[in-house]
């Protein structure tokens, strides 16, 4: 998980933006993210994931773009994006998690 908020900004070609801002919207898609996949985001499993790094930057860039709580248009393409993601991503963390808990009981 890329912790660098220049980098995020870059990616999303964002001027004059304010980067606690950005921090912000990117820390609650990370919050999204693993609540829907599982887990902590402290576990390896998020850790240089790609897929899940563009999903968090997908959903950081939708919350930025989209501040107000009502909208008049139908904006859910980010959202479809994200949701293929997560359907990606919650059966490769099941799996992932197994393999650590069997790993750590055959240790123990």
């Amino acid at each position: 998980m890329s912790d660098n908020v220049d980098e995020l900004i870059n990616n999303l070609r964002l001027d004059n933006t304010d980067n606690s801002e950005i921090e912000f919207y990117r820390n609650v898609a990370i919050d999204f993210m693993v609540s829907a996949i599982g887990g902590s985001e402290d576990d390896e499993f998020y850790k240089d994931n790609k897929r899940f790094d563009l999903a968090v930057q997908m959903l950081t860039d939708y919350y930025y773009k989209n501040k107000s709580a009502t909208t008049s248009n139908k904006e859910k393409e980010t959202y479809y994006g994200v949701q293929t993601f997560i359907l990606q991503l919650k059966p490769e963390y099941q799996f992932w998690k197994e393999a650590q808990d069997n790993g750590n009981s055959s240790n123990g």
